[in-house]
C-alpha cells in the first residue's frame, strides 16, 4: 500500500486561536502547487562529543530530544480568498465590516509582538484510514508574497507562504476538513496599479511585480524557562515578530517618456494603489500611502527593453506603511472564534491585535486537547 500526495488535505485555520496552545475552532480547504509536507521538526542531540563514555562513539542511550521545529511553505495562485487569509494573518490587524476587510500591521505599543496565531491541518488517506493526520497549534506566517505577470491565466497570479508552529502537534488531528473553498482567482489582466503618480494601466507598460512582507519571527526566542515540552522535547511558548519588512519591485517596458528615471534622481515622494479583482464581490487593493523609488535599473525581456525598480514603502505618520482593503465570499477570517471569545470577554481580555469576537460559519470540531495528546507521535517524521 501507498500515499500519493495528490490525496493530501490541507486546512487552514480560518479563525484566530485563543492563545498558541488552543486550535482554531474553523477550518478553510485550500489547493496548493507545491508538493510539500510539513515536517514535525523534531530535533534530537547525541553524546558523541562527551569525555567519559569510554569512546568517542555515541553510548546506547546517548540520543536526546531537543525541540519540534514544524515550519512549511505554501505555493498556490492568488484568489481573493487566500490573498485575505494570508495578508490578514501576516499583518495581524484584521477588522471586518459589511463584508469588507481591513489588513494593517499591528502596532507593537498597543498590542504587542506576538500576531495571532493559526492552526495547520495536514491529512493524507491510504487504505481507508490516514498515513498522514497532524495538527500544529500555534502557528505563525513568516513571509507572504504575492507576485503578478504577463501572460493570461492562473499563472499570472500567485502567492507563496511561509509559516512556522509552535511545535505543538496533535495527532491524529481531530479536524474534519471541509469541502476545499470556491476560489476567486485574482488575473493580472483585472490589475490597476499606479505607483507614485504613474498611471501603468493607462501606459500598457506593467510586465511583472512583486509585493512583500516578512515578519523576521523570533523562533529561536520562543524556547524559554516554562515555555512547554512535548515528548520529552521543548516547544514554543510564543513567537514574536522581529524588524518587520516591507517590500516591493517592478518591471515594467522603458518608453521615450518614462518618468522612472526622472523619478528617482528627483526623489518624488507619492502613494502606490494596486488592485487585483475577480468581481465587485472579490477583490483586494494594497494602499501604499508614501512611496519613492530607490533603485531603478534598465534590462530587457523577449527583446523589449525594460526598466526593474525597487520601491520604497515608507511609513507615513498618519496612515502607516500599507493597508489592505479586500472582499471575499468569506466571513471570519482572522478573527477570534465564538467560545474563545466569550473566554476572552470573561477572563476581561481584549482579544489580540485584530478586531476579534465574530464567529464565522463553517464547520466546527472539538478537537483533542493539545497538552492530553502531547505524548503521541506525530505521524509522517
Amino acid at each position: 500500500m501507498a500515499s500519493r500526495i495528490q490525496n493530501k488535505i490541507l486546512g487552514l485555520g480560518l479563525d484566530a486561536q485563543s492563545d498558541i496552545s488552543h486550535p482554531s475552532t474553523t477550518f478553510l480547504r485550500f489547493r496548493q502547487l507545491n508538493a510539500e509536507l510539513a515536517p514535525s521538526g523534531m530535533i534530537f542531540e547525541d553524546d558523541a562529543g562527551e569525555i567519559g563514555k569510554g569512546d568517542e562513539f555515541i553510548s546506547s542511550t546517548g540520543v536526546y530530544p531537543v525541540s519540534f521545529n514544524p515550519a512549511a511553505r505554501i505555493d498556490k495562485y492568488a484568489s481573493a480568498e487566500f490573498m485575505v487569509w494570508a495578508w490578514g494573518f501576516a499583518l495581524g490587524n484584521v477588522t471586518e465590516a459589511t463584508g469588507t476587510y481591513t489588513i494593517k500591521p499591528i502596532d507593537p505599543c498597543a498590542n504587542g509582538l506576538q500576531l495571532p496565531y493559526f492552526s495547520v491541518v495536514e491529512q493524507v488517506c491510504e487504505s481507508g484510514g490516514m498515513s498522514l493526520d497532524n495538527l500544529f497549534l500555534g502557528c505563525c506566517i513568516e513571509d507572504v508574497t504575492w507576485d503578478f505577470n504577463y501572460g493570461p491565466g492562473r499563472q499570472s497570479g500567485r502567492m507563496t507562504v511561509n509559516w512556522v508552529g509552535s511545535g505543538r502537534i496533535t495527532t491524529p488531528s481531530g479536524v474534519t476538513v471541509p469541502a476545499p473553498v470556491a476560489e476567486h482567482y485574482l488575473l493580472s489582466g483585472s490589475m490597476s496599479l499606479n505607483i507614485n503618480g504613474i498611471d501603468y494601466i493607462a501606459q500598457a507598460t506593467m510586465l511583472s511585480g512583486q509585493i512583500a512582507w516578512k515578519n523576521n519571527l523570533l523562533a529561536g526566542a520562543g524556547f524559554y524557562p516554562g515555555s512547554g515540552m512535548q515528548s520529552g522535547a521543548a516547544v514554543r511558548g510564543r513567537l514574536e515578530m522581529g524588524v518587520r519588512a516591507s517590500t516591493m519591485t517592478f518591471t515594467a517596458r522603458l518608453l521615450k517618456n518614462s518618468l522612472e528615471y526622472t523619478k528617482l534622481l528627483a526623489q518624488t515622494t507619492g502613494t502606490a494603489t494596486i488592485t487585483a479583482t475577480f468581481d465587485a464581490t472579490d477583490t483586494v487593493t494594497f494602499n501604499y500611502p508614501s512611496v519613492q523609488f530607490e533603485s531603478v535599473v534598465n534590462g530587457e525581456q523577449d527583446g523589449i527593453v525594460d526598466v526593474t525598480v525597487t520601491v520604497a514603502t515608507k511609513s507615513d505618520p498618519t496612515n502607516g506603511v500599507l493597508t489592505i482593503t479586500a472582499k471575499c465570499g468569506i466571513t471570519g477570517i482572522g478573527q477570534l472564534g465564538a467560545g474563545a471569545a466569550a473566554s476572552e470577554k470573561k477572563n476581561g481580555n481584549g482579544g489580540g491585535a485584530s478586531d476579534w469576537g465574530k464567529q464565522p460559519p463553517g464547520t466546527s470540531f472539538t478537537p483533542t486537547d493539545p497538552n492530553a495528546g502531547a505524548q503521541q507521535q506525530p505521524s509522517g517524521g
